[in-house]
């Protein structure tokens, strides 16, 4: 199996005191307007993770064969791995046009004015991002995992001035251009910012409001946070570590269980475990994102979210 690329990411070990949804399905929403995601299982630091990240079906143009990318709201950009990308001959005839002004470290291409579809949702013409010389050709083989059939990574520019829901029990996300009146009695929302395309959780703790930036592609966290945070937040006795990687750079992160709740919205959330990067390595992240951390997949596992890029607005299901 190739190894999962996990990037600034969480746990779905330690769960949450959030209650599941007692609606199993949004009739509001066209069948049309749904697709389904897949999970990609991981061994990370010698432990079984099923849920490490979360996979959505692509494709470009009119071709048929669908390929898969991970559905990561932490990156601000769509990007296909070339390395990956370049495996199917299907997409020859698409033209890589070099970037000149990005990083030597991580040269870039751009391709442009394509047809970009997740499943049977289409998103129009766009142009996409690229890495060169980065990811692992796809070998073709029967019932290989989407993790293995990848070409790159979802990001939230797709999303920009649309409204996404993610159904987690149902496995199904869906985009919407409106909003209607059974999807605003559906949700409980709250006023949420955008930073960088990112969406920007406000969290209730100890009576005061800070910003988490909600990623998806943080299954493996429910929250991880810098370490002065980390210290008030938690009791400070470390009782897990996990060595990930962030886009190839090892990171070794430490885990101490919650000794406050927190809220979103209506959500009380209690009994989890706060993270920190070792050397604080992710405190300049923070800091950039301007955000105090990142919260995970982890606490809505039994939920529907809606994120409402059009109005700034983070909702959980009734």
């Amino acid at each position: 199996m190739k190894k999962l690329a996990i990037a600034i990411v969480g746990l779905t070990v330690f769960f949450s005191s959030c209650k599941s949804s007692k609606k199993s399905s949004e009739n509001f929403i066209p069948d049309n307007l749904t697709e389904k995601f897949y999970w990609s299982p991981a061994e990370i630091s010698g432990r079984h993770f099923d849920k490490a990240a979360m996979y959505l079906p692509i494709s470009l143009d009119t071709v048929t064969e669908i390929h898969y990318s991970q559905f990561d709201l932490g990156s601000d950009w769509t990007i296909l791995y070339q390395n990956n990308f370049k495996s199917i001959t299907d997409y020859n005839y698409l033209k890589f046009d070099s970037l000149s002004d990005s990083n030597p470290e991580r040269p870039c291409f751009l391709i442009k004015d394509v047809d970009l579809n997740i499943g049977k949702i289409n998103f129009g013409k766009r142009n996409v991002l690229g890495f060169y010389n980065y990811g692992e050709p796809i070998i073709r083989k029967k019932n290989a995992p989407v993790s293995e059939n990848s070409i790159g990574t979802i990001g939230a520019d797709i999303f920009q001035n649309k409204i996404l829901v993610i159904n987690f029990p149902n496995q199904t996300i869906s985009v919407l251009d409106t909003t209607n009146s059974a999807l605003e009695n559906y949700f409980s929302f709250e006023k949420c910012k955008i930073e960088n395309k990112r969406i920007m959780v406000p969290i209730i703790l100890k009576g005061k409001t800070r910003f988490f930036m909600y990623d998806t592609g943080a299954s493996l966290f429910p929250m991880m946070t810098s370490f002065n945070n980390w210290k008030e937040i938690t009791n400070q006795k470390i009782n897990d570590t996990l060595s990930v990687t962030n886009f190839g750079n090892p990171v070794i992160m430490f885990g101490s269980n919650a000794s406050k709740e927190i809220n979103i919205g209506r959500k009380t959330l209690a009994d989890f475990v706060v993270y920190y990067a070792k050397d604080n390595n992710f405190d300049k992240m923070f800091e950039q994102l301007k955000c105090d951390g990142i919260i995970g997949n982890a606490f809505f596992f039994n939920n529907t979210i809606c994120i409402d890029f059009k109005t700034k607005r983070f909702g959980i299901a009734k």
